[in-house]
C-alpha cells in the first residue's frame, strides 16, 4: 500500500509483536492505518502504523495542516504540535462515541439527538473552511470531559474556493457502511460527508451500525449494492427520515440536517411532556376517586 492508494483500513485491537512503538508512548490505545499512542494523561501521539510507508507520513502532515486551518474549536480535536514521529494531540480519556454507545445501550434519546445535532453543527463549520472530512463515523468522534462530541481524524480533503480542485488530500475514505457509492472512489464532497452522517445518526439512534449482520470489509460489495438499490433498514426508529435523506443525497448542507434534527428534538420533547402530563393526570384522578369513595362512605355513616 502506497501513498497513492486510498485507504480503508480495518481497525484492530491486537498488537503486532514486531510493531515499532515511538519513544515516549506509554500505551497504544488505537490501531489502524495510523496508531494512537498515549504519551501521558493529557497528550497522545498519532503515528503511522508502517514507518516505511511515506504515504502515511504525508497523511499525518496533511492532517496537521487541516487542523491548523480549522483552528481552535470546542468540537474539533485539539492539535498540540507536529513531531518527528507523528502528530501530538490532546488526550480525551472518555474515549470514542462508538465505545460509549456500545457500553451504555440505555442512554437517553435526548442525549443521542443532542450528539447528532453537535455532529452536524461541527461539520457545518468544517465545510465552511472548504474541508471534507472523508471518514465520518462514531469511531472518529471523541467525548470531552462534559461528554460533548469532539470530531477527530482529519485526513480528508482541502478544496480550492476558486477552482474547486483538491489542494490537499490525506487519502482516507469511509468504510463501506459510511461510503456513498460512486464511480470514482477518490472523489469526495460535502454530499459524500453527509451520506456518512446518515450512517452515524443511524448508529447513534439505533445503537448499532447499519447492516450489523454484515462486515464493512468482507461484505463491502453487498453493502454497496444495498445502498445503490436503496435497500435501507426498516424506518421504525426516530429520525429515520433524516437518515434516509442523507443516504439518498437529498441534503445540500449540514445546516439543513441541523434544522431537521432541531425539529425532531422539539417533537420528541413535546411528546415526552405530554406523556408526563397524562401520567400525572391519571395519578391525580386516582387520588380523587380514592378519597371520593371514602367521603361517600363517611356521609352514609352520618
Amino acid at each position: 500500500m502506497t501513498g497513492n492508494l486510498m485507504r480503508k483500513v480495518r481497525r484492530r485491537k491486537y498488537s503486532d509483536p514486531t510493531e515499532r512503538i515511538p519513544p515516549g508512548v506509554e500505551e497504544v490505545i488505537s490501531r489502524g492505518s495510523c496508531h494512537i499512542g498515549k504519551l501521558n494523561d493529557t497528550m497522545v501521539l498519532k503515528y503511522a502504523s508502517d514507518f516505511n510507508d511515506p504515504g502515511y507520513l504525508i497523511s499525518i502532515k496533511v492532517e496537521n495542516r487541516l487542523l491548523n486551518i480549522l483552528g481552535a474549536h470546542p468540537r474539533i480535536v485539539e492539535s498540540k504540535s507536529l513531531a518527528e514521529d507523528g502528530l501530538i494531540l490532546k488526550y480525551y480519556p472518555n474515549g470514542t462515541l462508538r465505545t460509549y454507545i456500545k457500553n451504555h445501550p440505555y442512554e437517553t434519546l435526548e442525549r443521542r439527538l443532542e450528539w447528532c445535532k453537535q455532529l452536524v453543527d461541527t461539520l457545518s463549520y468544517v465545510h465552511s473552511k472548504r474541508i471534507i472530512h472523508c471518514d465520518i463515523c462514531l469511531h472518529n468522534i471523541l467525548l470531552n470531559d462534559n461528554y460533548d462530541i469532539v470530531l477527530a481524524d482529519f485526513q480528508g480533503l482541502l478544496i480550492s474556493s476558486t477552482t474547486g480542485r483538491t489542494l490537499l488530500d490525506g487519502l482516507t475514505r469511509e468504510c463501506a457502511k459510511s461510503y456513498m457509492p460512486r464511480e470514482n472512489v477518490y472523489f469526495a464532497s460535502v454530499r459524500t460527508d453527509l451520506f456518512a452522517v446518515g450512517s452515524a445518526i443511524y448508529h447513534l439512534i439505533a445503537g448499532h451500525e447499519v447492516f450489523p449482520e454484515l462486515d464493512s470489509f468482507d461484505d463491502e460489495k453487498v453493502i454497496n449494492a444495498r445502498f445503490i438499490n436503496r435497500e435501507f433498514p426498516n424506518n421504525d426508529y426516530v429520525a429515520s427520515h433524516i437518515v434516509e435523506r442523507c443516504w439518498r443525497g437529498e441534503y445540500e448542507s449540514a445546516a439543513e440536517i441541523s434544522v431537521d434534527i432541531t425539529q425532531v428534538q422539539a417533537t420528541t420533547k413535546a411528546v415526552e411532556e405530554a406523556l408526563i402530563n397524562e401520567e400525572a393526570f391519571k395519578q391525580e384522578e386516582g387520588f380523587e376517586d380514592e378519597y371520593g369513595d371514602e367521603n361517600a362512605e363517611y356521609e352514609e355513616e352520618l
